[in-house]
């Protein structure tokens, strides 16, 4: 089951191998992150109103995943089941498996869009947005669900790509996207005066373009993956395999979400500087995040080969190559953080009270990202080997149980600042 553009992970050198395979998927996740960070700048900079823009961009990234994570799930599922089958050479497995994952992925983005934009306002008073806020953060909420088909599509494909040991092509999608989608930003805003509407609608063409070319690769004629429209169909089987592994990875994070929107719920309390400044700090967090979690990511797939072909001393090497990786990256780019914070909070505002605002939420969220990559690139692995339930428990207990009660026992007795609050971050990973 080999091919030119795929590597082949169960083979060589361990460090090396993933390490030349996670080097696009770093790239790809770093392209993907500087899309929700164009639409952050471009609000924050050039926006009639930037504070308020910026504001409603932030409020609604956790809320957001809380409704697609549990679908995002199973694009890991699909990940597994075919990474799985490349490594025991199922050919015919591995055709069944990737006909069912695109058209589940196209019918699950239909219904989150349904979901979503019905839902956005409620969400969104629900965690007590500011009056001021909630008006633009419906609509862009509402605009971002309308592009979740393309999201998804495009999540299954590169899933199905990477099971083969492909990350290139993806990488090359995300280059040319992510591009067209900073151009559109900057049409939409400057020129039609769009503000986090246009944003919202520049990432969802982006989306839409993603899926398409995705689906060129998945359907060219006598390519690696030689998918035919008369084959697609959702097997129940296949599906239900998808789901073991897939439910349990969704349910973990949708309830990391709703610690998170708990959270901001008390972001929302503190005020449009509080909100404004979360949402950059998390932004310029965010770019040093996605290296380490793609790097267990990339641990998915390259387990999943190598457990296919029966190889568990690669697994374990694979293990600690992947938490070296990660956990010297974040440490170099966590001390550039904290050595220049305003440059980089910068990047997102102007306004100086929203940098000093956002700077202790910036120095321990990067810090505590340290200790939470064991704990990610041991969760990937075991996902993996088709462990999926154990880890999503250990997780919602250890992980979204500590924020909840710092929340809403401890935090109310002390100063209600955004340091104060973002304490709960580290102290999660730390027990986790």
């Amino acid at each position: 089951m080999a091919n030119k553009h795929g590597v082949d992970l169960t083979q060589g050198s361990v460090f090396k191998r993933l390490l030349v395979f996670a080097f696009p998927l770093c790239i790809s996740s770093l392209l993907q992150q500087l899309y929700h960070s164009a639409d952050v700048i471009v609000v924050g900079k050039y926006a009639d109103d930037p504070t308020t823009s910026l504001a409603a961009v932030g409020s609604t990234g956790h809320i957001t995943n809380l409704v697609l994570l549990l679908f995002i799930g199973l694009s890991v599922g699909a990940n597994v089941i075919c990474a799985n089958r490349v490594g025991s050479k199922d050919e015919e497995g591995f055709r069944r498996a990737i006909h069912t994952a695109i058209p589940l992925a196209f019918f699950s983005g239909l219904i989150l869009s349904v979901i979503g934009y019905y839902s956005a306002g409620y969400l969104l008073d629900w965690m007590g947005s500011p009056d001021t806020v909630i008006g633009p953060a419906t609509r862009y909420m509402q605009i971002i669900f309308l592009g979740q088909p393309g999201s998804l599509v495009y999540n299954f494909g590169s899933g199905i790509l990477r099971s083969r040991g492909d990350t290139k092509r993806p990488m090359y999608i995300l280059l040319c996207t992510g591009l067209i989608n900073v151009l559109l930003n900057l049409l939409f805003v400057i020129k039609f005066n769009m503000d986090s509407s246009g944003v919202a609608l520049a990432t969802i063409i982006a989306n839409y373009l993603s899926a398409i070319a995705i689906l060129y690769f998945l359907f060219k004629k006598n390519g690696p993956y030689r998918m035919t429209f008369s084959e697609l169909s959702i097997d129940l089987s296949e599906t239900a395999a998808l789901a073991r592994i897939g439910i349990p990875s969704g349910l973990n994070g949708m309830v990391y979400s709703i610690s998170n929107v708990i959270i901001t719920t008390k972001v929302n309390s503190l005020g449009p500087i509080s909100i404004a400044a979360t949402s950059a700090s998390t932004s310029v967090s965010s770019i040093g995040h996605v290296v380490p979690a793609a790097i267990a990511t990339a641990c998915v797939s390259f387990v999943g080969q190598n457990y296919g072909a029966g190889n568990f001393k690669r697994i374990e090497k694979a293990l600690w190559s992947a938490i070296l990786m990660g956990a010297s990256f974040m440490a170099t780019v966590s001390l550039a953080f904290t050595l220049f914070p305003t440059f980089f909070l910068g990047l997102y505002t102007d306004n100086p009270e929203i940098i000093r605002e956002g700077y202790p939420k910036l120095l321990m969220n990067n810090w505590g990202f340290i200790l939470d990559t064991a704990n990610t690139v041991s969760t990937c692995c075991l996902r993996g080997m088709r462990h999926s339930t154990g880890p999503a428990i250990l997780n919602m207990g250890a992980v979204c149980g500590t924020r909840l009660i710092w929340v809403l026992l401890i935090f109310p007795h002390l100063p209600h600042t955004l340091g104060y609050l973002c304490i709960a971050y580290p102290i999660s990973w730390g027990i986790s």
